[in-house]
């Protein structure tokens, strides 16, 4: 099986087998690192996925966004491509592809995205990222000129990734 597949699988088992309780530990500093980054700070708006079971919770991440008055656009896969849209505590859910949860509306954010929050199963510390699969995010990040961050849980931290040529690298990963 190829490597990339290997590394994906084994590291879904690891994370959704994790102790909560560290693992809330863990989630709560890199919180707290992530709010006192400038590109945080200096966000009007901002992207994040909204997680599954086995990531890191980022429904945290959001209110906090919500608190500070910045505008939180999440991915939607419309058309095999995906977009950002806007939500709000009104939005409504519904369950998109790979199963995850996405806003109902496909109304695309006309808003510039100064921070986007990225996902992935695995991170090295100088930005390389093992996502999901789908490459969504590598082609997104492609042609996006703003900040980018990831979280990385202790499970999550590499000394290195395979890469190929059409990964992207973070520009900042934080970790505990």
């Amino acid at each position: 099986m190829y490597l990339k597949e290997k590394l994906r699988q084994r590291q879904k088992e690891v994370l959704k087998i994790e102790n909560i309780k560290s693992r809330q530990l863990e989630e709560q500093a890199l919180y707290e690192q992530l709010f006192q980054t400038p590109d945080w700070q200096t966000a009007r708006s901002i992207a994040i996925t909204l997680s599954m079971d086995f990531e890191l919770n980022t429904h945290p991440i959001i209110i906090a966004a919500w608190q500070e008055n910045k505008r939180v656009m999440v991915p939607k896969i419309v058309n095999k491509k995906m977009i950002f849209v806007t939500i709000d505590s009104n939005t409504l859910y519904t369950s998109g592809s790979m199963s995850i949860k996405e806003p109902i509306s496909s109304d695309q954010a006309s808003e510039d995205i100064d921070l986007v929050i990225v996902p992935g199963l695995a991170f090295t510390k100088d930005g390389k990222r093992l996502g999901f699969g789908a490459g969504y995010y590598d082609r997104f990040l492609k042609q996006y000129v703003g900040h980018t961050v990831s979280l990385a849980l202790a499970d999550q931290l590499f000394d290195d990734l395979p890469t190929e040529l059409h990964d992207e690298i973070v520009q900042q990963v934080l970790y505990v």
